[in-house]
């Protein structure tokens, strides 16, 4: 063991000369600066994001929202896919959406994770791992209204509002027959960033509190609204708020298009029927590597 000691020692010291430091920081070092990594936003800082993901070398399609695993059958991937255009259809009848969609100049439509680049979305939480049929088989829809408003410092700030439309299937449960109180939070924290983007120069706010309320049981195999709107920003500091209601229109699952309703009430929020099952609220911060001044 004596003999043994020297040896350490001297490998202990090459590990802590500056010259093999320095070696260590040029071999592991990223290749684009953790600084710049979302200064463009969380939409256009794809491209150092892929930098830093590990490279898959199996191909991913850019469609549907989910993709099915190479080895499924083409009669599984087609019932996938008529589901998906099936689910589309519903959405798209919706008075809240016609409404919203005819409001062009005020709400601006986006399908956010659609705009991951397939190898980028596949590590995405909810692009990817919530993605697919009995989950999250249709990519959120995102409605986004944005305004420009003096704080209490005489400021000009640009606060916004959301409203997020989309399908839980029934494999996204936490106690049989209700959709899991986890997945609700994350919806909530993924619309309420789209919603303080607009407030930060960068276009990059990140969560440092959320608070969610469950107030309902949320169940599967409906569509839901979230509605978000920022409500105070100051500095790299923004506030938001934020309610989920399902409307009172059961979907069959596997979806058919000739199970639709046509019964117009059953897919408005103001039924009866319809239910509220969370509200949330939230602060998020414009983190200081994400300064566009260090560009």
């Amino acid at each position: 063991m004596a003999s043994k000691l020297p040896s350490l020692l001297q490998a202990t010291k090459w590990l802590l000369r500056p010259s093999t430091i320095r070696s260590f920081k040029t071999a592991f070092a990223p290749a684009v600066p953790i600084s710049r990594l979302h200064q463009q936003g969380p939409s256009r800082s794809a491209v150092f994001h892929e930098q830093a993901l590990p490279q898959t070398q199996t191909p991913v399609e850019s469609s549907p929202f989910f993709t099915q695993p190479q080895t499924q059958s083409p009669p599984q991937k087609a019932k996938s896919l008529d589901e998906t255009a099936n689910l589309d259809a519903v959405i798209s009848q919706l008075p809240l959406v016609q409404s919203l969609r005819q409001s062009r100049k005020t709400y601006k439509e986006s399908r956010p994770h659609l705009a991951i680049p397939p190898a980028i979305r596949q590590h995405h939480f909810v692009g990817g791992s919530l993605a697919g049929t009995g989950k999250l088989a249709l990519a959120p829809y995102m409605w986004t209204s944005s305004r420009k408003t003096k704080t209490e410092s005489g400021s000009t700030t640009t606060v916004s509002s959301v409203v997020s439309v989309f399908h839980i299937g029934r494999d996204l449960c936490g106690h049989p027959g209700f959709v899991h109180g986890g997945l609700l939070s994350v919806l909530f924290d993924e619309v309420f960033a789209r919603c303080v983007s607009a407030a930060f120069p960068s276009g990059l706010g990140m969560t440092a509190n959320l608070n969610v309320d469950f107030r309902k049981p949320a169940l599967p195999d409906r569509v839901y609204v979230l509605r978000a709107e920022t409500t105070k920003v100051e500095g790299r500091k923004a506030w938001v708020e934020g309610k989920m209601t399902y409307l009172p229109l059961p979907l069959s699952s596997p979806l058919d298009a000739k199970s639709l309703v046509n019964d117009v009430e059953l897919w408005s929020e103001d039924h009866e029927g319809a239910v509220m099952v969370s509200e949330a609220r939230a602060l998020f911060v414009e983190p200081k590597f994400a300064d566009v001044s260090n560009s």
